[in-house]
């Protein structure tokens, strides 16, 4: 507020000595001059109050200097001040609505990797954020209607930013193998239950990840050539996952979800939703293939395949009520 303050408070004084300045010199009336330094100042173009001599000249000229400077000043402090406010109201809700984050996913890198990473929970319709110490990175995912916050990925402090100890999952996909051991060391000391999928550059890196907590590690290069190798010996299977858009997803099961107690037969998920159940995960037990009329439980994980947008349907009807 000070910044605005001081500039009105010269402007004010401006005033005040181009009033005093047009009564001593032209021996105009206090609001006579008054008027002249405010035309004067705010350039409006109106005529003189009276022929002007020229030492009453040069004090205008001068009145239009400074008061255009302090008017310029003034303009400044106070668009700064609006968009300021602007800007901090929109962190503030930016930074509440992140503390009501519950059980989303942290993604730490927002490279390569971790653009396709968050590209794929959003069209998931997941909740996640994004750390990076890339402030323009951080931007472009903002850009994109994503939380992010900058920071350091590999310091506690900024996990903690992003509500990890509230979160379900995290993805390690930063530069190196050592900055993505130490995200999984952090985050899982401080979210023991975290669900942490990091990707390494080497095995060596990948068997640290594993011992300091990840529960799976990805070789970029590995699984790009695998899947070139799918692509190559398996072209149908492969084409018609892409093409079609054809997901595996798995569902778990919570205590009073609507679908415990009830048999696939009663659900009828594929003739009323389109997707396939092809195996129930019952702690060590695998179904395969799930039998139809065996009560699901809490706890069971529903391996089903179909299109992107009928299992988001089915997720959302096997969340608890």
């Amino acid at each position: 507020m000070r910044r605005i303050l001081y500039p009105l408070l010269l402007m004010l004084l401006v005033i005040v000595l181009g009033t005093v300045g047009y009564v001593m010199i032209e021996d105009m009336r206090p609001f006579d001059a008054l008027y002249m330094t405010v035309i004067t100042i705010s350039t409006v173009g109106f005529g003189e109050v009276k022929p002007l001599s020229d030492v009453g000249r040069a004090w205008t000229i001068l009145l239009i200097i400074f008061g255009w400077g302090t008017i310029s000043v003034l303009i400044t402090r106070v668009f700064g001040f609006v968009v300021e406010r602007e800007f901090l109201q929109i962190f503030r809700m930016r930074r509440m609505r992140m503390r009501k984050l519950k059980d989303h996913y942290v993604v730490c890198g927002f490279g390569r990797m971790g653009r396709k990473a968050a590209e794929f929970l959003a069209k998931s319709g997941k909740e996640f954020v994004i750390v990076d110490l890339n402030g323009e990175r951080v931007q472009s995912a903002i850009d994109l209607g994503y939380h992010a916050i900058e920071g350091d990925a590999t310091e506690e402090e900024t996990l903690k930013r992003a509500g990890i100890e509230r979160a379900k999952g995290l993805a390690a996909l930063l530069d190196s193998d050592h900055a993505n051991l130490y995200v999984v060391l952090n985050a899982k000391s401080l979210n023991p239950k975290l669900f942490i999928v990091a990707s390494a550059l080497s095995e060596k890196g990948g068997d640290l990840m594993k011992k300091a907590g990840a529960d799976r590690v990805i070789l970029p290069f590995e699984w790009a050539g695998i899947r070139i190798g799918k692509f190559l010996v398996q072209p149908v299977v492969s084409e018609f996952l892409d093409v079609y858009q054809m997901r595996i997803e798995e569902i778990v099961l919570e205590e009073g979800s609507p679908f415990v107690g009830k048999t696939l037969r009663e659900l009828q998920l594929t003739r009323r939703y389109g997707v396939y159940v092809i195996a129930i995960l019952r702690g060590k037990e695998v179904m395969l293939p799930p039998d139809p009329d065996a009560p699901l439980q809490p706890g069971d994980i529903l391996l089903v395949i179909g299109k992107t947008e009928n299992l988001r349907r089915v997720e959302g009807l096997a969340e608890r009520d």
